[in-house]
């Protein structure tokens, strides 16, 4: 395979490009066809790990069941910066405000929501001044002079959850969002492997979904949420297995898992933006996300159907926080090129964990991932085709352990829930409209950002 431009800080070429189109129906009929490709990307410290064409059989690797968990608005340096053997930078770096003014990255705890503080700027074109060509310097320049939240960052002691992953599990030190774009544009990549906007807007979409690929080869099929469901997005299509979260640990518990599974953490019955949520979206105290994670491993891993499944956590974008390592690019759709003028620029890294019987213990995988990797290894091991561009992504595959023996063991992890099942206090309330302030402003578009997604989702029927 040719050497690719996405490995590089150069943009590929036009994704409209006749020959490009060629090669994509080309690679994806081959891909339909059950023809393995090797991936193209970044590299292992593990040489025993061969390409995707030394891939076994995917209906023999033991996993059936595959548990996606999206969250919210972090960075990989930001979260996992200090994770031994990782790319991780945190502690020492240095960056100028837009006055000028140099600030020194520092730890954020205690303060494990950081009200006063502006959530960072994570929109299309705040995440290019931000890494500015390459030279991933300027996360200050998109907030008010002074605040330095974008290069605050947590240390192991404030993460007990992604401590636990880290000394038993395989963290993914080069896991790109698919998008340098908001939240919106990076869930339908999960869903879709492209997106249609830029913008967290609530207009319907029309992509092609995993839920379609999976409903076309008789896979079963299940998505969690909160309070707003995602796949309102496609207006009422994904209904029947759409649920509020409370019913997973009873699904669990009764033993009818599905093949594939995504829970959305976004949201809470109280208002995002005052800071009570569990999806780590600022202002949420960054303790209750660890302990929902933690509820969900529990839950699965107490299971006997953990010894047949896969859970991956990851996070839809950035969040505008710090990171040291360039964004590379990717292709795009045509059509996705033509309705959103995206240049195939990645999101910066984010937190991607891998845990199963199937994963590797301890291990810090260094090759390149995105959420078509994802996408890719579900269809390589569920026989659908593939969506969307990236179908040269690696496949996920490639980061476990399909040689050994599955090895059951699941440690539990000391995470604590807070008093009354929450940790987050509120943050204070907004005041008038014209009289708030950069950090008011963004909380206020936040919430109403997220009133619109429930709108949305009780107007198609989705329960609240």
């Amino acid at each position: 395979m040719s050497k690719r431009t996405r490995n590089t800080g150069t943009p590929p070429r036009d994704p409209a490009d006749p020959q490009r189109r060629r090669f994509i129906a080309g690679v994806a009929a081959a891909a339909a066809g059950g023809l393995l490709l090797p991936g193209c990307g970044g590299s292992s410290d593990d040489s025993s790990s061969g390409g995707a064409e030394s891939l076994p059989d995917p209906e023999s690797i033991g996993i059936d069941h595959v548990v996606l968990v999206m969250m919210e608005n972090r960075s990989f340096d930001h979260f996992l910066g200090w994770v031994p053997g990782a790319d991780g930078r945190q502690a020492g770096t240095t960056l100028k405000d837009g006055s000028g003014q140099s600030y020194s990255s520092y730890d954020l705890a205690p303060n494990y929501q950081n009200c006063n503080l502006a959530d960072p700027d994570h929109s299309y074109d705040g995440g290019r001044t931000e890494i500015n060509g390459g030279a991933m310097d300027g996360f200050l320049l998109t907030q008010p002079n002074g605040d330095t939240f974008p290069i605050g960052y947590y240390t192991a002691d404030s993460l007990p959850f992604f401590k636990g992953c880290a000394d038993n599990w395989t963290i993914c030190d080069r896991y790109f969002s698919g998008i340098l774009a908001p939240t919106t544009p990076n869930r339908l990549y999960m869903h879709a492997g492209q997106t249609d906007r830029i913008k967290n807007t609530t207009k319907n979409s029309t992509l092609p979904t995993v839920w379609d690929r999976l409903q076309g080869v008789g896979r079963s099929m299940a998505y969690y949420y909160l309070d707003a469901s995602y796949t309102a997005y496609w207006g009422s299509k994904y209904k029947s297995f759409s649920q509020k979260f409370d019913q997973f640990a009873v699904d669990v518990a009764n033993g009818t898992l599905a093949n594939v599974t995504y829970i959305d953490s976004v949201g809470t019955d109280l208002h995002e933006g005052f800071g009570v949520s569990k999806d780590d979206h600022p202002y949420a105290d960054i303790r209750d996300g660890q302990a929902f994670l933690n509820s969900i491993y529990d839950t699965l891993r107490q299971s006997p159907l953990w010894q047949k499944t896969l859970l991956i956590v990851n996070y839809d974008e950035w969040g505008g926080f710090y990171d040291h390592v360039t964004p590379p690019f990717a292709p795009v759709t045509p059509e996705e090129s033509a309705a959103t003028g995206n240049d195939g620029r990645l999101g910066c890294r984010v937190p991607c964990v891998l845990m199963g019987p199937r994963a590797r213990r301890g291990h810090v995988e260094h090759r390149q991932f995105d959420p078509n990797s994802i996408l890719n290894f579900l269809a390589w091991r569920f026989g659908f085709a593939p969506l969307g561009a990236r179908i040269d992504s690696i496949n996920l595959a490639e980061a476990l352990d399909l040689s050994s023996a599955p090895n059951l063991s699941a440690p539990a992890f000391d995470v604590p829930a807070g008093p009354f099942g929450a940790f987050g206090g509120f943050c204070l309330p907004l005041g008038e409209l014209g009289s708030l302030n950069v950090a008011q402003q963004r909380r206020a578009e936040h919430e109403q950002e997220l009133d619109e997604l429930r709108a949305m989702s009780r107007r198609y029927g989705f329960s609240s």
